[in-house]
């Protein structure tokens, strides 16, 4: 059995794919790993390739789920993608980095937002 941190990452994850079907996205992969990192989902909107980090926590305490993406996250997610990208027989015209995140709360439901281009790559982090 999975640590309850874990669990509540599977189960968030799921939220935020259900949540991204439901406005439009199709879902290619989910938890996708490489050497340099991890990519929560991989997805389109329409012509879009996205990458989607998943964030959740239980309170707006410390900037709630978006503040807690860091510099060094985002580098390591677009590392991921790279390799994901150098993978590809033929590449996206366009690709986004997005972010759910997810306000939990243990007594309650939990809410989501979505952040379309959260983040952008700048030429350093390729």
């Amino acid at each position: 059995m999975l640590p309850w941190r874990q669990q509540q990452g599977q189960r968030a994850e799921q939220l935020a794919a259900a949540y991204l079907r439901a406005h439009g996205y199709t879902i290619e992969q989910a938890n996708v790993r490489f050497p340099v990192g991890e990519i929560d989902l991989i997805a389109h909107e329409g012509d879009v390739l996205c990458f989607v980090e998943v964030r959740c926590t239980a309170s707006g305490d410390q900037g709630g789920p978006f503040a807690t993406i860091t510099h060094r996250k985002r580098q390591r997610i677009i590392r991921a993608a790279r390799w994901y990208l150098n993978r590809l027989r033929e590449l996206p015209q366009q690709i986004r980095f997005d972010v759910v995140g997810i306000l939990w709360p243990a007594d309650g439901p939990p809410s989501i937002e979505l952040l379309r281009a959260a983040f952008d790559a700048s030429p350093s982090d390729w």
